[in-house]
Order: C-alpha cells, then structure tokens, then sequence
C-alpha cells in the first residue's frame, strides 16, 4: 500500500512540474523497485531500495539516481526532483539521495559524498536526505 502511495505521490509530482500523467513505469525486485519515466523532456530511471545488502555501499533506505535527464534547465530540475525527495520520501521511510555511476556529475549539482570508489570510475555518490541543502 505505501508503495502505491509513493508511486501517486512521485506521478502527482511529474504531473504538476511537467505535466506528464501517470508517467512511471514500476518494476518490482528484491531490494524494492525501479521507477522507468521516459517522456519528451525527462529521462529518469530511479531505484527505491528497502535493502541493498550491502551493494555498491549503499545504505538501506536509499532512493538510487541512475539517470535522470532533463531537456530544460538539468541543474535545477534535479535540484527540484531532490527537494521533492527531501521532502516527501522520508514518510515513506526512505532517507538516503543517492546516484549510481555517477557519469554526469548529479553528486556535484547536489553535493553528495563519495560513498564507494569502483575501480573502473563507477562511482557512487550519497548523503542522508536531512543534510541536503538543495
């Protein structure tokens, strides 16, 4: 039930910042699930992690940004997709922003902490989302 929540919070979101109507595709796995948004101006694939066991040194409770492309305005809209987190996620009992791989430099824009150093440059990037200051 919460996930559901979340998903109609996050779709709520896109609708009301561009206007995109039940844009996420959900796809279920051991750790939580994978949101897929592609539409004409955004290109976004999150994971919602419950547990990562682990992975990437990843903490439990993280919402993972694997890509998140904006034709308009990269910087803030990512920016603004971090508020909403901050401000929204923790009630669903997520509490890490996180990137994966982080090619595109979103640890810069939102000032996240190296968190796991790989050794072919796929680093990953984190910070508990109370000590976000986007």
């Amino acid at each position: 039930m919460e996930q559901n929540d979340l998903i109609l919070d996050f779709n709520l979101y896109l609708c009301e910042k561009f206007g995109y109507r039940n844009s996420c595709s959900v796809m279920q796995n051991a750790n939580g699930f994978c949101v897929d948004i592609r539409e004409r101006d955004l290109d976004c694939y999150i994971r919602f992690w419950e547990y990562s066991e682990g992975r990437g040194n990843f903490p439990d409770w993280s919402i993972i940004i694997v890509r998140s492309n904006f034709k308009k305005n990269q910087a803030e809209s990512l920016k603004d997709l971090a508020r909403f987190f901050k401000e929204y996620m923790p009630r669903y009992g997520y509490r890490y922003l996180c990137t994966e791989g982080d090619d595109y430099k979103y640890y810069q824009i939102l000032g996240l902490k190296l968190i796991h150093q790989d050794l072919f440059g796929q680093d990953n990037y984190g910070l508990a989302m109370k000590d976000l200051n986007v």
